[in-house]
């Protein structure tokens, strides 16, 4: 089976690592999403540019704009950039009050892993950069307008692009407040959270599509094997397993690492082990060591570009949060449940678990661990079970996760680990809803859900439950 499909990937000229191969961790590309302040700065040296060159206008747009260039003495052209910054400035302010509105509700009734998505969402990534653009653009064009000699009216292409900047500010600031407003609705952001994470698992999904069959039994730990310790503190946030194959393959060796995306790591702990096909010298451990963990990428905190987990997380704190006896929402807690039954049901779709990758030979060269449906359904259900045990509304949302899941898994391990989330939500609910009348009517809505794994249609929900 392994040369067969290493056979298939020669033929497909899939076999060596490439740059474009899927899998490989571009590091520029990574260090840029991560810096939000980059966008931003990179506005404010675009208008500088724009300020200097629609003043001087020795560019083709500028003689082009300078035909329908409003005309203008240099000292209106500066009055009329400082009203565009007045305007410019007091919307901003606008925007970021509104933001720093959002973030803390979010953080405050949802989750503050929340913070991470407005980070990346297009009010940081769009809105706000095209506010320091026109802003620096007024600042620079008014200055070098100082330097304009003569009193008389000429055509001013500065002050059309500021014009043009001015009406694409305030459609961004209307853009923004129908987001923001749009985000304060707990269902459109769990929806966000559910859509985010299925994007990440079905990118990581790509990444497997040249991976081998695991085996059976994974091979255990050899005597001969050395440790693969971690770098530096922090989070596994990506692994670029193709420079692990190519590093593995060009040095003999086979890669074992244990962690799993999102996890924490101690400098110095040991995050899987390496085994070489011949013996190596000391010296050609550690540079072999330095060139493995290169590949496992940490981080400060954990990110939802590659972290399927920490989506599910998002949605179980706020679920979480709202059956908290300070915030007693119940409804907002269900409807978590239903964007989880909605994402694992996907999930189940999925190839999930440790994975292994070969060489050109077929050999193994690299084992990642990874986690499996079973583990995305303890992570779904463990926590909200203990705090909503007794919401029978919430109880059956979580019965009808497990049943969902299990009428859509493809093996026989992923229906046992539905069928046995299904009798731990019952049993939790039978000790917290002892004298509860719901009782009954949720033993018998979990038996409808394991007769549908036979063939039959999911049961429809009981009325209380909507």
């Amino acid at each position: 089976m392994r040369g067969t499909q290493a056979q298939a990937r020669m033929d497909a000229g899939l076999a060596a690592p490439r740059r474009s191969r899927p899998g490989e961790v571009h590091p520029i590309r990574w260090w840029m999403r991560r810096r939000v302040w980059l966008p931003p700065v990179l506005a404010a040296l675009a208008g500088a540019c724009l300020g200097i060159l629609f003043v001087e206008y020795p560019s083709l747009m500028a003689r082009v704009l300078r035909g329908v260039a409003w005309q203008a003495t240099a000292a209106e052209a500066r009055n009329m950039l400082s009203t565009v910054l007045g305007i410019t400035l007091t919307s901003l302010s606008i925007v970021l009050s509104l933001s720093m509105l959002v973030v803390q509700n979010a953080a405050g009734q949802y989750s503050p892993r929340l913070l991470r998505l407005f980070l990346h969402s297009a009010g940081i990534r769009v809105v706000i950069p095209m506010f320091v653009a026109t802003s620096v653009f007024c600042l620079v064009a008014t200055q070098e307008f100082g330097f304009v000699s003569g009193t008389e009216r000429a055509p001013r292409p500065a002050l059309g692009l500021a014009m043009l900047l001015l009406v694409a500010c305030e459609g961004a600031l209307v853009f923004q407040v129908l987001h923001t407003l749009q985000i304060m609705r707990v269902e459109k952001l769990v929806r966000w959270i559910r859509r985010e994470t299925l994007h990440v698992a079905r990118t990581q999904e790509r990444f497997r599509r040249w991976d081998a069959d695991m085996p059976a039994v994974v091979p255990a730990r050899p005597d001969g094997a050395w440790p693969l310790r971690a770098p530096a503190n922090g989070f596994i946030v990506a692994v670029d397993e193709r420079a692990l194959l190519a590093a593995a393959t060009a040095r003999g060796l086979v890669v074992h690492v244990r962690h799993a995306i999102g996890e924490p790591v101690i400098q110095g702990a040991e995050v899987g082990w390496v085994e070489a096909t011949d013996r190596a010298s000391p010296a050609s451990r550690e540079a072999s060591e330095a060139l493995l963990t290169r590949a496992i990428l940490l981080d400060r905190w954990r990110d939802e570009d590659a972290d399927v987990a920490l989506g599910v997380r998002q949605l179980v704190d706020v679920a979480i949060k709202a059956l908290s006896p300070g915030i007693n929402d119940p409804y907002t807690a269900v409807e978590v449940v239903d964007q989880l039954i909605f994402l694992l049901c996907e999930l189940s779709r999925l190839h999930l678990g440790p994975r292994m990758l070969e060489d050109e030979a077929g050999n193994a060269r690299v084992f990642l661990h990874a986690l499996t449906l079973r583990d995305y359904l303890e992570l779904a259900t463990d926590q909200i079970l203990r705090y909503g045990a007794s919401e029978p509304a919430v109880v059956v949302r979580l019965l009808r996760l497990a049943g969902a899941v299990g009428q859509r898994a493809r093996t026989a391990e992923d229906r046992q680990a539905a069928s046995e989330t299904l009798h731990r939500v019952l049993a939790e609910a039978e000790r917290a809803l002892a004298d509860s009348p719901w009782l009954e009517p949720l033993r018998r809505h979990a038996e409808s859900l394991e007769q549908a794994w036979a063939g039959r249609w999911i049961p429809p929900l009981p009325a209380q439950a909507f």
